[in-house]
């Protein structure tokens, strides 16, 4: 069309096909507290897990918090970065999904679990000889706290987590029971997408409309 090598576009014609409808597949509240409960086997793990359940994060935002972001006296974290893999395979560390930061409130139960995780990390470091300091990774393998966990291991590793309690759900699974459950509770769409990080109301009230079950909504936060 620019070079006048033809009258009309082919382009014009074509139809965008229809999205696939969502499938975020929330656990229950009796799944989610069956999962909380076999996390907890590995305190470190079922501190995550239910980090993930409380505040909406995603994978890569998981691994990338510092304890730097965390306020327990405020009872607040800060969501600012996530972990990605790049085209080899190599952790990065970059902007959230959206590009924007989000300020997350804890509630009292959240903070005690980030607490005692923090307390436990600063245990494991001082074996080493070293102290955890606000750089640290609040969810690591190393000893030391100074490196991220990876987002696909992290990711596989509740996937066999809920297929050997015959659930089925994924990481992704754990944001979407928050929402459901906020929902579920009166809060409005808006209130909800910032929570998850979504720029608007537009994908968390699609997801709620269209990825939906019948019957999945829990009503309250599984015990810890």
């Amino acid at each position: 069309m620019r070079w006048r090598w033809v009258a009309t576009s082919p382009v014009v014609q074509a139809e965008v096909p229809a999205p696939k409808p969502p499938d975020p597949q929330p656990p229950t509240l009796a799944e989610a507290a069956k999962l909380i409960e076999e996390a907890s086997a590995d305190p470190d793990w079922g501190a995550l897990v239910w980090f993930t359940m409380t505040t909406r994060a995603r994978r890569g935002e998981v691994c990338a918090l510092r304890w730097r972001n965390v306020d327990l006296d405020g009872r607040t974290v800060q969501i600012r970065r996530a972990i990605a893999t790049d085209g080899r395979r190599n952790l990065v560390e970059k902007d959230t999904k959206t590009h924007q930061q989000r300020r997350v409130a804890l509630d009292e139960e959240t903070t005690a679990v980030l607490a005692e995780h923090k307390a436990r990390a600063e245990e494991a470091a001082a074996l080493l000889g070293r102290e955890l300091t606000g750089a640290c990774f609040v969810f690591s393998q190393s000893a030391d706290s100074s490196e991220s966990l990876v987002p696909s291991s992290v990711g596989q590793r509740l996937t066999r987590m809920a297929k050997r309690l015959g659930i089925e759900t994924h990481f992704h699974g754990l944001r979407h029971y928050s929402a459901t459950e906020l929902i579920a509770a009166g809060m409005d769409i808006r209130t909800v997408a910032g929570r998850l990080g979504h720029s608007g109301g537009g994908d968390t009230g699609r997801t709620w409309q269209m990825g939906s079950t019948p019957g999945r909504r829990p009503s309250t936060t599984a015990s810890r």
